[in-house]
């Protein structure tokens, strides 16, 4: 049926009433360009492949009413627009409809598309369905066309609104409605009410409040009011939950986001529920500035929670809520309140008696925080924490009868009696951690000032002191670092860095005492690395020049070859090494073996105590051997980057060495034992960046260090068939000397005011070392080398002196006494020219460990 008007003569029809059956292919119904007075439908009016009923351009009706069947079984959704979506009733542009009343059923891809029409009334209080696959479809799909924007003044739904797999309402950008109310039940398979990003008009939206009357309720799988989908802006009113109402959404009962806006209040009196959260905020709740009320408001028989154990309310991004967020009534935020990322909370939160807020985290590293007080009055437990780098600015305040706990590793503020923590109720308030700042410019603490009549009841378990531009002089009194406490009920003090600085209290007289302990310092951080650093590197260096030696022949025909050094060790392979040589394509006239060799190595090395830190090196290593008649003489130069981390420090550098190798056989005994010589010497410089981290603030240095040794060993081969035994004995000095150096704060503040330098150091171990090597001769083309050995430190005693502040310290710890390691290879001669090998080195002591795997090539001529 069509009815279509002329732009200069309309059509009109004071009254259309159909109460039997319309069906058709294409539109049942069809009007253009005409004033209708009532439109009613009591009866059914179907299409099987387009639109049930389409109201087209220029088309007036002052009340459109349905109460039968209007259907669309088609299934177009070109959602670029919605010119095209196959709809139950279809709205087109320059349309007006005065009054839309639907108590019967309307149903299609969309059940009503509204594409640029207005309607100042939309009433359901029947059912209307949606068939959409699209993830911007809609039971009610409303968006402009052409440039002409849609507007609904108000929207109430007391009826179903449904989607089995879209969305209950969308509205499109650039689009408006001014009040929806909800009496009835949306049910989505994606959001109750979003907001979608198609349409070609301005990209922002403007919707009024939001409400839902008591028994309403509005269930989707995702987000039951999802404010978000456009990169312009959205503008809400406000959101009223009453009581006997439901939002549940299986990701969020609200969301809003990012650059989103809602102008007032949330106020719920009913139920919003989530799976991750009751509320997700990343946009602005209370933006308005006409002084109206706004914040989050939880009162009555109200209730935000989330379904799988998340908090009640999440702020992030660059979530802000301005305004205060109140429980009061018997309302109840279960789950609690988390402000994360940059998220602000620009007012109080506060707690009334009978009411319920689980727990208060606060991680936000914006500058606001939470900028107001936190109040607890009611009789349910709270636990408050306020993260590192988040800031509280009004202090916390007790006047219930439950427990308040709380930790703080941020920032709290005080309120107008001065106090951070007031205790005015007979509830107990304990402080299981919390630290206690430095003011950056004066070096004094910010006190922790408890007061309140119920001052009594509070207890502290930990106190934490940043160290962080200390003045080391406010250690000395208790009353600088918490006040309002009596002594007995404070446990623990210490400070935020990696032990170098310790606080004793003695809670009898409460009494503070200060020590230093240089061994968990940057120094003796700098001493681990250094010593780890040149033994795994002096074990590594003999394990490549090893390989770089063994090719050799003396020059007269039946001499013994020096065949193997492995870590520690140089064996003679004996005849049928040398046979391999001189009946081999090799010859026995080979004086001379060159390698070039980039390596890698993992190692877990003590820096901060009790922590095995996890690092690499990478280097390049350039060996050269020479045979002469006095014994093999070798000489090796590299360099190696070395970077290692831990919680409180970093030790980054660059090593340059160099050193000599000797080896030789002393004589052969009677039994045929050869028993050798090996002696080295070894420089390195080494250019160090040493970082310290308190928190988020970092200080830096750039000392040079310089390190150097000697050794000689002493061995002998037992010939076995084809292998050969060789226990070794030797001695060993390394020395070390690291520049003075002060640590420059480049992040924040990481030393004590007055500065932190240590003083110049000298390292000079001796130790003794003892190893057994096992060499096999397989194939003529493959050989087996495996060294155990380890070293003992005779004196592994360290002294070292540091300044903090104007307080000079001396101390001395003790480096690991006891090194372990093992060395394989195994051996491939390719030609005459190459020998190749694959290699494994580890080192192994009581602070940490180091792995080195390599291939090595070396030449020969």
């Amino acid at each position: 049926m069509t009815v279509w008007g002329k732009d200069g003569s309309k059509s009109s029809i004071e009254n259309f009433n159909n109460s039997g059956t319309i069906s058709s292919k294409k539109e049942a119904v069809y009007l253009s360009n005409t004033n209708i007075q009532t439109f009613t439908n009591s009866g059914t009016i179907q299409s099987n492949e387009n639109y049930g009923v389409n109201i087209d351009s220029g088309t007036t009706i002052d009340t459109f009413t349905n109460s039968g069947v209007i259907k669309s079984d088609g299934n177009k959704e070109s959602i670029s627009g919605t010119a095209y979506m196959t709809s139950g009733v279809r709205i087109h542009v320059n349309n007006y409809i005065k009054t839309f009343a639907n108590s019967g059923t309307i149903s299609g891809t969309a059940g009503v598309s509204i594409l640029g029409a207005t309607i100042d009334n939309f009433n359901n209080t029947g059912i209307i369905e949606s068939t959409s696959n699209h993830n911007n479809g809609g039971v009610i799909h409303i968006t402009d066309l052409n440039n002409h924007t849609a507007t609904i003044k108000n929207l109430t739904n007391s009826g179903i609104i449904k989607a089995s797999n879209a969305n209950g309402i969308a509205i499109g950008i650039g689009n408006k409605v001014e009040t929806f109310t909800n009496q009835g039940t949306i049910e989505a398979a994606i959001d109750g009410i979003t907001f979608i990003a198609i349409g070609n008009h301005t990209p922002n939206i403007d919707i009024g409040q939001i409400t839902l009357e008591s028994g309403s309720l509005i269930k989707a799988d995702r987000d039951g009011i999802h404010i978000d989908g456009t990169k312009g802006d959205i503008k809400a009113k406000g959101i009223d939950v009453k009581s006997g109402s439901k939002i549940e959404g299986g990701n969020a009962g609200i969301y809003i986001g990012g650059g989103k806006e809602l102008n007032t209040l949330i106020k719920i009196s009913g139920e919003v529920k989530g799976g991750v959260a009751g509320i997700i905020n990343e946009g602005v709740i209370g933006s308005n500035s006409s002084g109206e009320e706004s914040g989050i408001k939880v009162e009555g028989s109200g209730s935000i929670t989330s379904n799988n154990g998340g908090s009640g309310i999440v702020n992030q991004g660059n979530g802000s809520i301005q305004g205060d967020i109140v429980v009061s009534g018997g309302g109840v935020i279960e789950g609690g309140i988390t402000n994360t990322g940059q998220g602000s909370i620009s007012g109080s939160i506060t707690v009334d008696k009978d009411s319920k807020l689980d727990s208060i985290v606060n991680t936000s590293t914006s500058d606001t925080g939470i900028s107001g007080s936190i109040t607890n009055n009611s009789d349910n437990k709270l636990e408050i924490s306020n993260g590192e780098g988040a800031t509280i600015g009004g202090g916390i305040v007790n006047n219930g009868s439950a427990d308040l706990v709380i930790s703080n590793q941020g920032s709290v503020g005080k309120d107008d009696n001065g106090n951070t923590v007031t205790n005015n109720g007979s509830g107990n308030v304990n402080i299981e951690d919390w630290v206690v700042s430095t003011d950056k410019e004066t070096g004094k603490l910010e006190t922790v000032v408890v007061g309140g009549s119920g001052a009594s009841n509070v207890t502290v378990d930990k106190v934490t002191v940043d160290q962080g531009g200390l003045d080391l002089g406010q250690v000395g009194n208790i009353n600088n670092i918490i006040s309002g406490v009596k002594p007995e009920q404070i446990g623990n003090i210490g400070t935020n860095g990696g032990g170098e600085i310790t606080i004793d209290f003695d809670p009898r007289t409460g009494k503070l005492s200060t020590d230093f302990n240089l061994n968990a310092s940057i120094a003796g951080a700098t001493f681990r690395s250094l010593i780890n650093t040149t033994s795994r590197r002096a074990s590594f260096i003999d394990s490549v020049m090893g390989n770089s030696m063994q090719h050799f022949t003396f020059a007269k025909p039946n001499a013994s070859i020096a065949m193997q050094e492995k870590g520690n060790l140089y064996a003679n392979a004996s005849d049928y090494i040398k046979n391999d040589f001189n009946n081999g394509s090799y010859g026995y006239n080979k004086e001379h073996s060159l390698f070039i060799l980039p390596y890698t190595s993992s190692q877990n090395v003590e820096l901060s105590l009790n922590e095995e830190s996890k690092g690499h090196t990478r280097g390049t290593i350039i060996g050269y051997s020479t045979l002469k008649d006095s014994g093999i003489y070798g000489v090796y130069v590299g360099y190696e980057d070395t970077k290692m981390s831990s919680t409180y420090f970093d030790i980054n550098n660059r090593s340059y060495y160099t050193g000599l190798k000797y080896f030789n056989t002393l004589f052969t005994t009677s039994k045929g034992q050869e028993v050798y010589l090996k002696a080295q010497g070894k420089t390195a410089f080494i250019k160090n960046k040493l970082s310290k981290k308190i928190g988020k603030s970092e200080a830096e240095a750039s000392p040079n260090s310089y390190a150097y040794g000697m050794s000689g060993d002493l061995g002998m081969n037992f010939n076995h068939g084809d292998n050969i035994f060789s226990p070794e004995a030797g001695l060993v000095y390394e020395g070390g000397y690291t520049e003075a150096f002060s640590m420059i704060n480049t992040k924040g503040q990481a030393t004590v005011m007055g500065g932190e330098r240590t003083y110049a150091n000298y390292l000079n171990l001796l130790s003794t070392r003892t190893s057994f090597t096992w060499f096999r001769d397989w194939l003529p083309n493959l050989k087996t080398s495996m060294t155990l050995g380890a070293k003992f430190n005779i004196n592994p005693q360290v002294k070292a002196k540091a300044r903090f502040g104007q307080v000079k310290v001396k101390d001395e710890f003790y480096l690991p006494r006891v090194q372990r390691y093992v060395t394989t290879s195994m051996i491939v001669p390719l030609n005459n020219v190459f020998y190749f090998s694959l290699n494994y080195n580890g080192m192994f002591d009581s602070k940490g460990d180091t792995h080195t795997g390599f291939a090595q090539f070396n030449y020969i001529w």
